[in-house]
């Protein structure tokens, strides 16, 4: 968790209930501004895609499965994929 780049659905929530972020920040492993973005930061383009090299990119998701698989239908359309495939 220290050395990755980690985005989340939402900052907040994130904040809130994501033990795998609130542990290590307790422990002082990593600090409160360790979450890189958010997904929407990178499906719209607002931060590039791929990060450092060589540092681990880690999605932590929090429970809100509904925006997941919203954003994945929309890149899957995006992408020119076809739902009958």
């Amino acid at each position: 968790m220290r050395r990755a780049a980690v985005y989340v659905e939402s900052r907040a929530a994130a904040l809130r209930e994501a033990g795998d972020l609130l542990v290590p920040e307790a422990e002082g492993a990593i600090g409160p501004g360790h979450i890189t973005g958010t997904l929407a930061d990178l499906v719209t383009g607002r931060m590039p895609a791929g990060g450092t090299p060589g540092c681990p990119q880690l999605f932590k998701s929090v429970g809100m499965a509904w925006e997941d698989l919203a954003v994945a239908a929309a890149l899957f359309e995006a992408a020119g994929a076809s739902r009958e495939t």
